[in-house]
């Protein structure tokens, strides 16, 4: 049997999540997780947003730490974007953003994670993640480009969310400045970048630029 944990901060989708896993069959837990919402066979980690809390996820700058976690904990990670244009135009009211940041947050998301969208009711999008998550569970094509990843939350930040870093460079910061965390991260400064072999002057800002973004 198919076994599914749904996080305790999913609330008001609980019973709906819960109603709709178990009339599929699956065995259904509720309980808090250190990193993301729906978990499937302890195997595949889905991360579940509506478009107003992924963009108020972009400016409070959680939103790829929270993914990244989930890549750390799990080989296979989504994150789900649920709602339709109409919901996503409502939510972009109400901040400062514009569709370039919105989609410049998923193509970035897109190289270390994988988004996907449901546009249809909640349950819709529901069914969607157990398709998803049942080709990944069965090694069928859509898992393919899922790899490990360092354990070094620092690392996975400047490597896979900041352009012109590679995994070499990413390295080189990590290991000269003795990141590991995110906050880490956040608190690097020119000064601090600079140290490190092959950081320049345009580097270093480029990135500066990056993390404040």
């Amino acid at each position: 049997m198919n076994t599914i944990i749904i996080d305790t901060r999913e609330t008001h989708r609980i019973d709906a999540a819960k109603k709709f896993f178990e009339d599929k069959k699956y065995q259904v837990k509720i309980q808090q997780e250190k990193t993301g919402d729906y978990i499937f066979n302890n195997k595949v980690v889905m991360e579940f947003k509506t478009w107003s809390d992924f963009i108020s996820s972009i400016t409070d700058h959680r939103l790829f730490n929270e993914t990244i976690s989930q890549m750390e904990e799990y080989e296979i990670h989504f994150l789900v974007l649920h709602g339709t244009n109409r919901d996503y135009k409502a939510a972009m009211d109400y901040t400062g953003l514009d569709d370039k940041h919105v989609t410049g947050a998923i193509a970035r998301l897109n190289t270390f994670t994988k988004v996907i969208r449901g546009t249809g009711t909640l349950e819709d999008t529901f069914e969607l993640m157990r398709i998803t998550a049942e080709k990944c569970l069965d090694n069928k094509t859509i898992c393919k480009g899922f790899g490990t990843k360092s354990i070094n939350k620092a690392f996975n930040v400047l490597c896979f969310c900041v352009d012109d870093i590679n995994s070499e460079r990413a390295k080189a910061i990590v290991n000269t400045l003795g990141l590991t965390t995110f906050q880490d991260v956040c608190r690097l400064t020119y000064d601090d970048l600079i140290k490190v072999h092959g950081i320049g002057d345009v580097l270093a800002n480029n990135i500066l630029e990056a993390i404040g973004e």
